[in-house]
């Protein structure tokens, strides 16, 4: 009988029911300053000595007596025969009540002379000037940057009592190698734990990874009981969700209480928690995504419970470029990727999923559709949370369209000229419609070298607009086979439709008067051209259509079909903006054309 969720709750409901099971930790440990950056301060910290202690100088000069110096005039220059050299830092002599920096000094026989009095207190650092003893340096649940060491040193505190939360972290599953292994077909590396402890590090817990635990239910609880043991707050990677090697649920419910087991929100609906010896312990899912997305809005939101810092992250209102439809009832967060395009800051969604990690790393934000809304309309404003400074926003450039590996050089050599290229994903069709709409700074596409290619699939949907075409590759396309190419006795994989490897293939069909209907496994479509020499090499099908030097390198056969022209699509109005202008440079430059032949070579 498959195993189903044990319940399946909101995502506001989890929160509220794990903060009424686990009331604050209050536990804390102290620290050398050195190992402070980054921890969270369990009690106010005060100065121990006033900074300075004494009066002293501000800068390097003359101590004065201001009263001395009130001769002094432009016309009428003074020396100062009573001054003493004094040094930045030095103690200020009894008597004098100014300091004259030695910038406006001259030197005749020995003596300084000056043109202004001195006022008084004039450039003299009073004694507690900076803090007095017994003030105020940090508040309680402060987080420690960098800088604020510096500070403490100076005021004599070299230990202090932080808060503590100590994470266990343990991996689980038959398929993970460590990092540093390379994988075998079938194979993960294990980089949840890795990534659950950057974050949560940051946040000012104490973290520790465990070693790989296979799926054998008396070995996770064996390791589930050592880490219980050992910490605070336990986090198992993989293994919560409903499948056959999924113990995680079975063994968590023989130790504690399960609390709850699925919230809906996407991705990372298959979480877990429960409560072992009075303790938390999550069931985190196993893609990267949605174990982001737990670690983020559960694990992050209970450690700012228990008094950590939350992680940062900016808000930014801006529009969103195309219509998301959600379900009724989950939360759903979308990485996305934010540029300012005349003058509006648009947000362009990345694909959905929970183990499609690209999407986040081309990300600069992420937006929440609320459980109560069914979605987003294009145009809509929306709120984003920034995972970049928002000062690079103005330095990014949307490029909407088919993504290749041409143009993530592209971004690469832009990166020098102080713009980043965030590529987002859509067909030539979505392309050539957000530059309509004017929601990107460019548009990739990719047609076949046709006559009526250009009218049918751009101009047509851009009517009166000026251009301009920035050529980046153009590819050869073929049908890949294992062996000869009796076409109707094969097994096809294929390609989207309005993919210009769709588009050449069923016009050769059509030449050659065969019936597509008649092709088996014509309807089977797969999304990459990788994918279909994969799949043919691993006799999966017969032939596909793939890029002529994917066949080559997989030593398939190779029948031309046409070429793939892709192009950059600019607004000729929108040129004049330095990053747009710096596109088209780098894009146009011999440099970046050497450094596509120099992929190719190394590809080969």
């Amino acid at each position: 009988m498959p195993r189903r969720y044990l319940d399946l709750v909101s995502l506001t409901d989890a929160l509220a029911a794990m903060r009424r099971a686990f009331p604050p930790l209050n536990r804390t440990e102290t620290v050398p300053l050195r190992l402070a950056v980054g921890r969270v301060t369990a009690e106010p910290l005060y100065a121990e000595y006033s900074v300075p202690q004494v009066d002293i100088a501000a800068f390097d000069g003359y101590a004065v007596r201001s009263a001395d110096t009130l001769r002094a005039q432009d016309q009428r220059p003074l020396p100062l025969e009573s001054s003493v050299p004094i040094n930045t830092g030095e103690i200020l002599p009894p008597s004098f009540d100014a300091v004259v920096m030695i910038e406006d000094t001259w030197d005749e026989g020995g003596i300084p002379w000056i043109r202004k009095p001195a006022a008084p207190w004039q450039h003299v650092r009073h004694a507690g000037g900076d803090i007095r003893a017994g003030e105020l340096v940090l508040p309680k649940g402060h987080q420690i940057r960098p800088f604020d060491t510096g500070a403490l040193a100076t005021y004599g505190i070299t230990r202090l009592k932080v808060r503590s939360v100590r994470i266990g972290i343990v991996p689980t599953g038959n398929d993970l190698v460590p990092l540093g292994v390379a994988p075998s077909p079938g194979q993960t590396i294990e980089t949840n734990t890795l990534m659950a402890e950057t974050y949560l590090t940051r946040m000012g817990a104490t973290c520790r990874r465990y070693g790989i635990v296979p799926d054998d239910p008396a070995m996770i609880r064996s390791m589930l009981e050592k880490a219980v043991a050992e910490n605070d707050f336990v986090i198992l990677s993989a293994g919560s969700s409903a499948g056959s090697r999924d113990y995680s649920p079975d063994v968590i419910g023989t130790l504690g209480e399960i609390i709850f087991h699925g919230i809906a929100v996407r991705p990372g609906k298959p979480v877990l928690l429960a409560r072992v010896d009075g303790k938390p312990v999550l069931g985190m899912p196993g893609y990267p995504v949605a174990a982001q997305t737990v670690l983020r809005e559960i694990v992050g939101d209970m450690l700012c419970w228990w008094g950590l810092a939350p992680e940062g992250g900016e808000e930014l209102g801006v529009r969103l470029s195309r219509k998301l439809a959600s379900d009724v009832g989950f939360d759903e967060f979308i990485p996305v990727s934010v540029g300012r395009i005349g003058g509006v800051s648009w947000a362009t969604p990345h694909p959905r999923g929970g183990g499609i990690q690209m999407a986040v790393v081309r990300a600069n934000g992420y937006l929440h559709i609320p459980a109560g809304r069914e979605g987003l309309g294009a145009g809509e404003e929306v709120c984003v949370r920034l995972t970049v400074p928002s000062e690079r926003i103005a330095c990014t450039l949307i490029c909407t369209g088919v993504r290749s590996l041409a143009l993530s050089e592209l971004g690469n050599c832009l990166i020098d000229a102080g713009f980043m290229l965030h590529c987002c994903n859509a067909s030539t069709m979505g392309a050539v419609l957000a530059l309509r709409a004017k929601t990107c700074h460019a548009a990739s596409i990719c047609i076949p070298e046709t006559g009526t290619a250009w009218r049918d699939l751009v101009l047509r949907y851009l009517p009166g607009v000026d251009l301009l075409r920035v050529p980046v590759t153009r590819t050869e396309l073929g049908i890949a086979s294992a062996g000869d190419l009796d076409i109707e006795n094969l097994r096809f994989v294929n390609r989207p439709k309005g993919s210009v490897a769709r588009m050449l293939f069923d016009a050769w069909l059509e030449e050659q008067g065969i019936d597509a209907a008649r092709l088996t496994g014509y309807e089977y479509e797969v999304r990459t051209p990788g994918a279909v020499t994969v799949a043919i090499t691993n006799g999966f099908a017969d032939a596909g259509i793939s890029p002529a030097a994917m066949a080559r390198d997989a030593g398939l056969r190779f029948t031309p079909l046409g070429y793939e022209s892709c192009e950059l699509l600019i607004r000729e109005e929108s040129a004049g903006d330095e990053g747009v202008a710096s596109l088209i440079q780098v894009a146009r430059s011999p440099e970046f054309k050497e450094r596509l032949r120099s992929l190719e070579e190394l590809r080969a």
